[in-house]
């Protein structure tokens, strides 16, 4: 509202042509499309409000003090829902007349276009020509008015606010082009294209804008020559703009074919990757192609050596010498080491960094010279590649771009290489690794395992001796059941002591050149077994889960000491050595879960047997003993088949299944016969037995004897949550057959058009679909202590009151609405990231006295209830789509809320089937939370209809009809009614027919 309201309503209702004054004016006006403005701009600060509301009070002839009373009027009129003009005020205050509020508008246009630099070549009789053929627009904040995949009909100049002009291509991202400010022409290119647009514009900000019309600019052009040289101008200023753009581009193609061409060359040496040639042969194969490529006399390629720092090279093209190596930060290639810096000189001699004992040497004059650092996929620098003396000129930038993409292959080159030198090592270890995993895999037996252990370390790694140490948590030491070469049979010392100790406290290798130098050393072992240790390498051993377990140690090395390829190795042997240790340690857990599990079989109360491929019993039970009305020793070894007998021909059945197809069979309920003929209900799951290679080695057979207690708690836990299921059991009338009457609430919930979007499912997807939503909603139903009732088809009922009738059962029942609604919104956002249809669900609540209890038999029977409360929450629901809602509750439901829910009285209805009127209700969220206008406005209408006063009624659903669907319902019922008046008596209910 306020001053930026627009008064262009106001004008066309008052704005009548008079004879004597601007008569010509008038009809030249488009009001169709105009949009005509009194106001302040876009962002007005505090005193600029006040001179413009001076300046808004000259242009109507009015003091701002009026203004001030007008404006003051509208925002109360506004707080109350009622939207009033600006005009309208002003006109019933009698501030101005309809003659001033025309003029105003005219004046304020004439003055605008003064203030604008595109208007200001033309003469005050040009601007009032031109101002009967302006229209003036506001644009939001993010609105595209301007798009190249639609026909324009009017150009525009901007007054306030800046545009973006983009290109956008179907299915590519938007290209920014340019942004326009105030004074800037948009869209004119189009009124020589008929219409068509060559971009798009969209507002930043919020705009103002002067739209004129092409229909009208050639009318504008007759009347203000000025006008039509002041667009040709910025037309051809623009078409001139985008050649040079267009000059340019064709000159980066021209250069990128050219860099194509070159980098043609570079194919050939890429083929350095896929070749298994020795350094030496890398080096000459890189150093040839970079002179080939950078059209150089030579190059070089320098390697770092990672022990000593310096630059190697095996070749140095041109030069006798094999091998050259500079130290560290030394000549210019040192100092590009040095600085992972590409380095391009002109005059090597004149430059500090150039080493010229190379040229002294060797006689060759060194003048050009780009070098650059190699580097690998880590970023970390491997060489530096040199080229030397350009066979015409200079080394140019271009020549830079592609020494960078050389020096890229070479580092592919050369990373292959010790890639492949890597490979070669690690397949050597490999089998030895191989060897030795096969050695400690020949005995699970943890005494012989060790002995085999420490024989593989002193062969592979050429030790004199080695050893194994086992670590004991408990009593904090170190153990060895063999040491080779000595006599004793068993070591034993702390945790701590020596470097076996040390490596398990700090969880270390070591590799000790002379272990009697090395103060950690325990040199007790050698004196008590008469041997001299020297060298020492030592590695923890640690499980899969990480946990230190042992140490090895190889101890005096054959020839020399051990080096890091022995670290390496092992490193690598311990973890083999873990995972056979492991084995023999599972192999003993093994044997003793399979005593363990033996014992759970017999604890549980289900009967389990297996058989083998020839139906035989392998395994039993006391439970299937007991089921069967055998002992454990009759039934081993037996057929199945024999001992089910005759009677059990459905069992027989699905065992030849299962052997046949190799898949589960389950099922419930069904009645197993004893060698004695005793009947009793069962469950069974029949499953195959694999093997841990995954080859079927006979069936399993599950039965579950189910006893009453079991049978009724199975069937509680389906549809409530289990501790008051527990609680139902502990009461015997509960639990028995038949019903009682009580005072419930009934939640009827059902899927919005599931026809139409199961149409776009399959059978399996609809079947997913379905579950996930309805676990969803049962969780919360059992969250808020109500109780399953049934399923139907697509439609879940929910009841809150029984077996337990409780005073906030409505209450949970809302809450329980709500909370599904909250959760169906998510659940909605992650199937649109998967790109599957959201979910829309209607609910009706109401509350009633209906007979709840157990139906059915002994055997299959089902909690429910029954009652006319019941029918009627399902016609609430299915109200739900005829008003475009989507929670609705009875007046009895109502009634019994307390105060922390938003609800909103909706209509008084009668439903299909029932002869009594009742009167429904909205609920719209939490207490507090906030009601939006329209719904304000729904509740006023609703009184007005309920007065019999349709007319504003009417009015009242329509402002509130855009947002608010019950709005859009009592528009066109009022529309009825007002066409068709009902009779006096008439008590505002409303009859539906649909259900």
């Amino acid at each position: 509202m306020g001053l930026t309201r627009t008064l262009y309503t106001t004008y066309q209702r008052y704005s009548r042509s008079t004879q004597d004054r601007d008569q010509e004016r008038h009809k030249e006006i488009d009001r169709s499309n105009a949009d005509w403005y009194l106001d302040l701009s876009l962002n007005p600060s505090p005193n600029t409000m006040s001179e413009e509301k001076a300046k808004l009070g000259q242009y109507l002839q009015c003091d701002e003090t009026m203004l001030d009373r007008v404006l003051s009027r509208q925002k109360i009129l506004a707080q109350d829902g009622v939207e009033k003009l600006m005009g309208d005020l002003l006109l019933e205050f009698k501030a101005v007349t309809r003659e001033n509020l025309e003029e105003a508008i005219y004046s304020q246009r004439l003055d605008r276009l003064k203030t604008l630099p595109f208007f200001s070549k033309l003469d005050i009789t040009e601007l009032k020509a031109i101002a009967l053929l302006i229209v003036e627009r506001k644009i939001a904040a993010g609105e595209e008015f301007i798009s190249e995949s639609r026909y324009g009909e009017a150009l525009y100049v901007v007054v306030e606010g800046e545009a973006m002009i983009f290109h956008r291509d179907p299915g590519e991202p938007e290209i920014p082009v340019t942004k326009a400010g105030p004074g800037e022409l948009l869209g004119e290119i189009a009124f020589f294209k008929s219409g068509k647009r060559s971009a798009s514009v969209r507002a930043i900000g919020p705009m103002q804008l002067l739209q004129i019309n092409y229909s009208n600019l050639n009318r504008a052009f007759e009347v203000a020559p000025g006008l039509a040289q002041h667009i040709l101008e910025t037309v051809i200023s623009r078409l001139s703009a985008t050649n040079v753009r267009f000059q340019d581009t064709v000159k980066k193609v021209k250069t990128t074919e050219k860099t194509l061409k070159t980098l043609q060359h570079l194919l050939d040496f890429s083929e350095i990757i896929t070749l298994k040639m020795d350094i030496e042969g890398l080096i000459a194969r890189v150093v040839e192609m970079a002179s080939s490529v950078m059209n150089a006399d030579r190059g070089t390629l320098f390697l770092i050596d990672s022990f000593t720092g310096e630059l190697w090279s095996k070749v140095a093209q041109g030069e006798e010498s094999k091998e050259i190596r500079i130290p560290a930060g030394s000549g210019i290639a040192g100092w590009v080491a040095q600085n992972d810096q590409l380095a391009n000189i002109e005059d090597a001699h004149e430059d500090p960094r150039f080493n010229p004992d190379v040229d002294r040497r060797t006689g060759y004059r060194t003048r050009t010279v780009l070098c650059g650092p190699v580097k690998n996929i880590k970023g970390e620098i491997i060489g530096v590649l040199q080229v030397i003396n350009k066979k015409e000129g200079f080394f140019h930038q271009d020549d830079e771009t592609l020494f960078n993409i050389f020096t890229y292959q070479t580092a592919l080159s050369v990373e292959n290489f010790y890639l492949y030198r890597k490979m070669c090592a690690v397949q050597e270890r490999t089998a030895i690794l191989l060897d030795v995993a096969s050695s400690a895999t020949q005995s699970l037996d943890l005494h012989i395992l060790i002995g085999k252990i420490i024989g593989k370390i002193s062969e592979v790694l050429k030790a004199d001796r080695s050893s194994l140490f086992l670590i004991d948590w408990e009593k904090k030491e170190l153990w060895s059941k063999v040491a080779q070469g000595a006599e004793i049979a068993e070591i034993r010392f702390p945790i701590s002591a020596g470097l076996a100790g040390w490596v398990t406290t700090h969880g270390k290798g070591l590799n000790i050149p002379d272990a009697y130098d090395d103060s950690r050393f325990n040199p007790a072992v050698d004196k008590k077994t008469g041997y001299h240790t020297r060298s020492v390498l030592a590695m923890p051993v640690r499980n899969s889960h990480g946990m230190q377990i042992g140490v090895t140690q190889a101890i005096n090395k054959k020839n020399g000491v051990f080096d890091q390829e022995d670290e390496a190795l092992l490193e690598a042997l311990s973890s083999q050595i873990a995972v056979a240790l492991e084995n023999a340690k599972l192999y003993e857990q093994t044997r003793d879960m399979k005593r363990y599990l033996e014992s759970v079989q017999e604890s549980i109360s289900n009967a389990i047997l297996t058989l083998d491929n020839q139906y035989r019993i392998v395994t039993t039970n006391q439970a299937a003993a007991k089921l069967f009305g055998q002992t454990s020793d009759t039934l081993l070894k037996n057929d199945i088949r024999s001992v089910l007998g005759s009677p059990n021909e459905y069992f027989i059945r699905k065992i030849d299944s299962v052997y046949a197809t190799h898949n589960a069979v389950i099922d419930s309920d069904m009645d197993l016969f004893s060698i004695s003929g005793k009947r009793q209900s069962v469950n069974f799951s029949f499953l195959p037995l694999i093997n841990h290679k995954g080859a079927h080695q006979g069936v399993i057979l599950i039965f579950e004897d189910i006893s009453k207690e079991k049978r009724i708690k199975n069937t509680l836990t389906r549809y409530m949550a289990k501790d008051l299921a527990e609680k139902v059991l502990q009461d015997p009338d509960k639990v028995s057959m038949g019903g009682s009457q009580n005072k419930v609430s009934i939640l009827f919930s059902d899927i919005r058009g599931f026809t139409h979007l199961a149409e776009s499912l399959t059978a399996e997807q609809t079947i997913e679909m379905l579950n996930s939503y309805f676990a969803l909603m049962v969780d919360i139903v059992f969250h808020h202590r109500g109780v399953l009732d049934k399923y139907i088809g697509d439609a879940l009922m929910a009841v809150f009151g029984v077996p337990y009738p409780q005073e906030d059962d409505a209450s949970r029942a809302v809450q329980t609405a709500l909370d599904m609604i909250a959760s169906l919104k998510k659940f909605n956002q992650q199937r649109e990231q998967s790109g599957a249809p959201p979910i829309h669900i209607g609910i009706g609540i109401n509350t009633d006295n209906v007979v709840s209890g157990n139906l059915g038999s002994e055997k299959r029977m089902e909690y429910t209830v029954i009652g006319d409360g019941v029918n009627l929450s399902s016609r609430l629901e299915g109200l739900n789509k005829l008003y475009g809602t989507t929670i609705i509750i009875s007046e009895f439901t109502a009634q019994t809320l307390n105060k922390k829910f938003l609800i909103r009285p909706l209509d008084v209805v009668q439903v299909v089937g029932k002869n009594r009127p009742v009167k429904i209700f909205e609920v719209l969220g939490q207490k507090g939370d906030p009601m939006s206008p329209e719904k304000s406005l729904f509740e006023k209408g609703l009184l007005a209809y309920n007065q019999k006063d349709f007319q504003n009624a009417h009015a009242l659903f329509v402002k509130g009809a855009e947002a608010d669907p019950p709005c859009r319902v009592f528009v066109t019922r009022c529309e009825h009614l007002i066409k068709n008046p009902p009779p006096p008596d008439w008590s505002g209910v409303w009859t539906w027919k649909e259900k």
